[in-house]
């Protein structure tokens, strides 16, 4: 679906899930560092740009599985 591997689809979905889901792990996955700013005791904070050629391709998974998903759908309602 979508032109995926099924491994594919599984790693967008992982992804999709955990943005939805607030998890930090997908913003650190789909992010580029800007900048080390060093503090105290030798911890640094670190500036991240959420990536968007990362965030694009997942969100052009969604649509066409949602598109295909809604065409399953309509072709079934026709059906009956």
């Amino acid at each position: 679906m979508a032109g995926l591997t099924a491994v594919e689809v599984g790693a967008a979905w992982r992804a999709a899930s955990g943005f939805a889901h607030g998890r930090y792990w997908p913003n650190l996955r789909a992010s580029q560092p800007r900048a080390a700013i060093p503090g105290a005791d030798g911890v640094h904070t670190v500036a991240l740009v959420i990536d968007e050629d990362q965030h694009r391709p997942l969100a052009e998974y969604c649509r066409i599985m949602l598109r295909r998903l809604q065409e399953r759908y309509h072709a079934r309602a026709q059906a009956r």
